[in-house]
């Protein structure tokens, strides 16, 4: 049979490894995802140069991207 001090080395290798496994879980979430925040960070640059450039140009009002700049468009 297994002894009392066996099973607290085990006990404690699962719980090593249990932190190994949650370490390991977090750097590929990481990893997976560094493209995708660096991505939305540029965009998100990119959109402030654009509306500061309207603001320079003299534009009060800035849409949100994606719309048009006057509501009166025909299509």
């Amino acid at each position: 049979m297994i002894g009392e001090s066996e099973l607290d080395e085990l006990q404690d290798n699962i719980k090593a490894m249990e932190q190994e496994l949650m370490e390991k879980k977090k750097a590929l979430r990481d990893a997976k995802y560094t493209g995708l925040r660096t991505a939305m960070q540029a965009r998100k640059d990119a959109d402030e140069a654009i509306r500061q450039e309207l603001k320079d140009l003299g534009y009060s009002q800035t849409p949100s991207f994606g719309q048009p700049l006057h509501w009166h468009w025909k299509f």
